[in-house]
Parts: structure tokens; C-alpha cells; sequence
């Protein structure tokens, strides 16, 4: 069985891009993204290209255009949490409806990836992990991650 790509290919870079910017300024799924960039199975393509075991250069690639994006447009976690508590405290001071200006912040967080739309049923909490057991998990957690890591210093020399 050959290796993990050493390169991206066309298609695998449209769906990235698709993925990060969407159309026309508007997000799309996976599904929709892989659609668009040529596969034929969609739905099974779409999951399988986000997936870091199977694709990690896919996902070290969209890892890189989100970072852009947030540079860009001045996006860091800190920034957007802060913009997040000024609309807040504006609309309770002022009692207006700032709805638009929230969307708005909340869209630009969906953009530079700090927004996932999936759905997670947990067992338990981390607060009932003990030592060792957290330490498993960041372990494991670490692990999972160390192809996207890979492949993205390897698209970094590229």
C-alpha cells in the first residue's frame, strides 16, 4: 500500500478553499464543497478529506488558509471573544438590538474556523479524569494530531 501524498492535488485544493471561504462569501458543507470540486461521492469524499489520518496534507492545507484568514482580517480568539463582550455590553447599556453587528462578529469567527458545526455525545466530564488518565488523553489527543503537524511543515517547504 503506497504512503500518505506528498502533494496536494487540484481537486483536493478547490475543496479546501471551498471549505475555508465558501461560496460567495457564504459557507458551504463538506458535502457541498466536495460536490463542487469534482468528486462523485460527495458525502463519503467530503468526510474523508477532513479526516488527519487519511489526508492530513488536506487538512494541514485548510489548517494554512484559515490562518491566513485570520491574519488578514486581524481574527484572533482573544479579539473575537472581546468583540463578542463589547456588543454585549452595548446592547445591555444601550438597550438596542444589535443583532446584526452580533451576527456579524459570529460570522467572522465561523470564517476563521473558531465555529465547528458537529454534534458530540459525551460520557463523562474531564473534570472526573485523574492524573493519569488526563495525561492518557492529552497523549491521545497529541497522537491524533501528529500527521496534520507533519504535513503542514511539509507544505511549509513547499
Amino acid at each position: 500500500m503506497p504512503g500518505p501524498a506528498k502533494q496536494l492535488t487540484p481537486r483536493q485544493m478547490q475543496f479546501a478553499q471551498l471549505i475555508v471561504y465558501g461560496v460567495e462569501g457564504n459557507p458551504i458543507t463538506k458535502t457541498e464543497a466536495a460536490k463542487r470540486a469534482g468528486y462523485s461521492d460527495a458525502p463519503g469524499e467530503g468526510s474523508k478529506l477532513t479526516n488527519p489520518n487519511k489526508y492530513p496534507l488536506v487538512c494541514a492545507y485548510i489548517s494554512n488558509l484559515r490562518d491566513e484568514v485570520r491574519e488578514k482580517y486581524g481574527i484572533s480568539f482573544e479579539g473575537h471573544l472581546e468583540e463578542l463582550g463589547n456588543i454585549r455590553d452595548r446592547g445591555k447599556k444601550d438597550n438596542r438590538n444589535l443583532a446584526a453587528a452580533a451576527t456579524t462578529e459570529i460570522a467572522r469567527g465561523k470564517v476563521a474556523g473558531y465555529y465547528i458545526d458537529q454534534k458530540i455525545i459525551r460520557h463523562g466530564k474531564i473534570d472526573d479524569l485523574n492524573l493519569d488518565q488526563l495525561y492518557e488523553r492529552m497523549k491521545t489527543i497529541k497522537q491524533k494530531n501528529e500527521k496534520v503537524l507533519k504535513a503542514k511543515k511539509l507544505l511549509a517547504k513547499d
